[in-house]
C-alpha cells in the first residue's frame, strides 16, 4: 500500500536521511578578477572536498567582488548562469561527489538585467537557482529585483534553499523555505562593518548582517549553513573600500550555534580561500521541528493583513515622534505575584510578568480554575494601579468567556480604565494545556504611540511579529513567564552597541524588535542567573542595546523615542523593501489548493485563477 502523502516515511526512505558533513566557506574574490577568481574557487572547493564536505556554502558575488559604483562599472565582470564558473566548476562536483552554492553576479542572457544571484550546483549539474529579492543600498545600485521566488531544490543529500545576505533581514524569506519543506538554508554573504573608531555619525551603517541570521533556524526549524566573507575590499577606480570581518556560522534546527569562523578585525588578505568550518548534520532532522513550528501558523488571521502593500504611504503609522518615552519591564521573583505592589511612574509603560494575579507554579488546571471574566477582580486590580502611579500598566490573566478560557493581555491607563484588551493568537505549548487561541492581533493608539499586545508565545512565530508590523506598533507590550533556555547566540564582536545580549537575552523577544522594527517591553521572572524580563530595541546591531532586568532589581528602565528613528533601517524602510508579490503562500493555509501546487512545485511561482 502506499503511504498517504504527509505520513512519516522510515528514516532510511527520507530525503536527507544520513549524516552529512556542511561546510560555511570564507572566500576572498579579488575586485573585478572574474577569471581569477572563478579559477581560485575551483582550488577552494578541491580543497573543501578534501575534507570529505558534502554541501558547501560560498559568500555572496563570489566571483566578481561586491564594491562597484553601477551597473557599468560591474558589467565587465558578470558572469551568466550557466556560464564561465558553472562550467569550472562542474567537472569537480561530478568527480567528488560534492554539493556546492556559491553567490554570482549574473547577467540574464535573455534581457541583459543583472541580478544577484547564488546557484545551487551538484554532481547531476545546477540544480537551481536563486535571485536575491532582499536589496539593500548597494545592490539597488547594482541589481535588478530578483524575480524567483524561494525555491527549495531536492538532492541526494537532502531538501536545500538558498537565501543572499539582506535577505535575514525579513522573516517571509526564511519562512516561504520553510514553508516548501527545507530542511537546510544556505546563506550566502558579504557582511560589511565600518573601522573600529570611525566616528559615530559615520558609522551608521555598521549593521553586519551576519549578526542576524540566527532567526532563520531558531523560528523555522531548519539547519542554516551561513557562509560570509573576511578582508578588506578595495575599489581601484574610486579607492573606497568595504571591511569584512568574518564570523561564518552554522545553526541547528533549535536555533542553537554549532561552529563560527572567528570574527576579525579587517586586513588586506590574499585572493582566494580563507577558511572554512564545517559541521556534520543529519538535515532529515529538522523534518519534526520544523513541522511543529509551521503548526503553531494560524493562516486565517494573516490574510489579507501580511500581503497588503503597506508602502510608500501608510496613514497607520505614527507620523509625530514621542521623544523621552518611559519604558519599563518589572522583574519577579518565581513564586507569588506582586500585583498588589505594582505601580507604573507617571506617564510610563509598565509591563508586568504574565498571569500577572496569581504564582508562577500553577498547573494548567489550577490556572483554568482561577479563571475569571472581563471586567472582575484582575482587571479592576490592574486599573487601579495604573491609576495609582498615572501610568500605563501591562498585565495578562486567564479569562474565561462560556466554557473557553483566553490568555487576555490586559492595557490599562492613568485614568484608571482598561484601554485594550488582547487574546494571545499564537499558543505556547504550556498555553495551549489551559488556553484557547484568540482571533485577532491588536494595536491601539495611545498618547505614547502605537502600542501593540502579545504574549511570550506570539513572538516565537514570526507571522504574528509580521502582523504587529504591519499594524504599525511602536512598541509592544509582552508579559512573559520564566527566562527561556534559549537564547541570543550571535558572536557579540559582530555588535556596535556596547552592551550586546549574548548569553543573557531570552531569543524571542529580541528577534521580535528586531524584524518587526519596534521597541519591546517584556515583564518576566527571575530564575537563578537568567530573567525575561528586558527591553528589546529595534536595532541591537548598531544604537539600542538589550536591556535586562539585573539581580534584585525590581524592573528594568528605559526613556527612548517612539517610533524608533532608526539607523541603517527602521519600520517604514522595512515595510518599504518588502516584496508582498511573493508573499502570497504566507497567507495560505495547508489545505489550499494554490498553496498546495507551490509546495509541490519546490521552485518557481504558482499562479492561481
Amino acid at each position: 500500500m502506499a503511504a498517504q502523502p504527509g505520513a512519516a516515511q522510515p528514516m532510511a526512505a527520507q530525503p536527507g536521511a544520513r549524516p552529512v558533513k556542511v561546510a560555511a566557506v570564507d572566500f576572498i574574490p579579488a575586485w573585478g578578477d572574474r577569471d581569477g577568481n572563478i579559477r581560485r574557487l575551483v582550488q577552494a572547493a578541491e580543497k573543501v572536498a578534501a575534507a570529505g564536505v558534502r554541501y558547501a556554502v560560498f559568500p555572496e558575488t563570489a566571483i566578481s567582488g561586491y564594491d562597484f559604483t553601477g551597473p557599468a562599472q560591474l558589467a565587465p565582470f558578470v558572469d551568466t548562469i550557466p556560464g564561465r564558473a558553472t562550467e569550472a566548476l562542474l567537472p569537480l562536483l561530478r568527480r567528488t561527489g560534492m554539493y556546492l552554492s556559491v553567490g554570482i553576479a549574473e547577467k540574464d542572457t535573455g534581457t541583459g538585467l543583472f541580478y544577484n544571484s547564488a546557484v545551487l550546483l551538484g554532481p547531476e549539474g545546477i540544480i537551481g537557482k536563486y535571485r536575491k529579492n532582499g536589496l539593500n543600498g548597494q545592490d539597488v545600485q547594482l541589481f535588478a529585483p530578483g524575480d524567483t521566488d524561494v525555491g527549495v531544490f531536492d538532492t541526494a543529500i537532502g531538501r536545500i534553499a538558498l537565501i543572499i545576505c539582506y535577505d535575514d533581514t525579513y522573516w517571509q524569506y526564511a519562512r516561504l523555505a520553510a514553508l516548501r519543506g527545507a530542511q537546510i538554508i544556505g546563506w550566502h554573504s558579504v557582511s560589511d562593518r565600518v573601522m573600529p573608531g570611525t566616528p559615530p555619525a559615520q558609522a551608521t551603517s555598521n549593521h553586519s548582517t551576519v549578526a542576524s541570521v540566527q532567526h532563520m533556524s531558531a523560528l523555522n526549524g531548519v539547519w542554516v549553513v551561513g557562509a560570509t566573507r573576511s578582508g578588506i575590499e578595495r575599489n581601484p577606480i574610486t579607492g573606497s573600500q568595504l571591511f569584512y570581518n568574518g564570523g561564518s556560522s552554522i545553526w541547528s534546527p533549535e536555533g542553537r550555534k554549532l561552529a563560527q569562523a572567528p570574527v576579525v578585525p579587517p586586513e588586506v588578505l590574499p585572493p582566494g580561500l580563507n577558511t572554512f568550518i564545517t559541521s556534520t548534520i543529519v538535515p532529515a532532522a529538522a523534518d519534526p521541528v520544523r513541522e511543529r513550528q509551521l503548526g503553531r501558523r494560524r493562516p486565517a488571521l494573516y490574510n489579507p493583513l501580511l500581503a497588503l502593500r503597506r508602502a510608500p504611504v501608510d496613514v497607520t503609522a505614527t507620523r509625530t515622534p514621542r521623544r523621552a518615552v518611559p519604558l519599563a519591564a518589572a522583574q519577579w521573583p518565581e513564586g507569588e505575584a506582586r500585583l498588589a505592589s505594582a505601580q507604573p511612574q507617571p506617564g510610563e509603560l509598565l509591563v508586568l510578568p504574565e498571569l500577572s494575579g496569581l504564582p508562577s507554579d500553577l498547573a494548567p488546571n489550577q490556572i483554568r480554575e482561577r479563571a475569571e471574566a472581563r471586567g472582575g477582580p484582575f482587571e479592576t486590580s490592574l486599573a487601579a494601579r495604573a491609576r495609582a502611579g498615572g501610568g500605563y500598566l501591562v498585565g495578562s490573566y486567564p479569562e474565561r468567556d462560556g466554557t473557553r478560557v483566553f490568555h487576555t493581555v490586559v492595557l490599562a491607563g492613568p485614568a484608571g480604565t482598561v484601554l485594550a484588551r488582547y487574546r494571545a493568537t499564537h499558543l505556547s505549548e504550556n498555553e495551549q494545556a489551559w488556553a484557547s487561541p484568540g482571533e485577532a492581533p491588536l494595536v491601539v493608539s495611545t498618547p505614547l504611540g502605537r502600542i501593540g499586545l502579545a504574549s511570550a508565545g506570539d513572538l516565537a512565530v514570526p507571522e504574528a511579529v509580521g502582523l504587529l508590523q504591519t499594524l504599525r506598533a511602536d512598541v509592544v507590550a509582552a508579559p512573559a513567564g520564566s527566562p527561556s533556555p534559549l537564547k541570543v547566540e550571535i558572536d557579540p564582536r559582530l555588535y556596535a552597541v556596547p552592551d550586546p545580549p549574548t548569553g543573557r537575552a531570552d531569543l524571542h523577544p529580541y528577534l521580535a524588535a528586531k524584524l518587526g522594527q519596534f521597541w519591546l517591553v517584556s515583564g518576566g521572572r527571575r530564575s537563578g542567573a537568567g530573567t525575561a524580563a528586558g527591553i528589546f530595541g529595534p536595532e541591537p546591531v548598531v544604537s539600542t542595546p538589550t536591556l535586562t532586568a539585573a539581580p534584585g532589581a525590581d524592573a528594568v528602565r528605559l526613556r527612548t523615542t517612539l517610533p524608533a528613528p532608526g539607523t541603517w533601517i527602521n519600520q517604514q524602510q522595512l515595510i518599504d523593501g518588502q516584496r508582498n508579490d511573493l508573499y502570497g503562500p504566507l497567507v495560505l493555509d495547508a489545505t489550499n489548493s494554490c498553496f498546495q501546487s507551490w509546495r509541490r512545485a519546490s521552485h518557481g511561482q504558482t499562479r492561481c485563477p
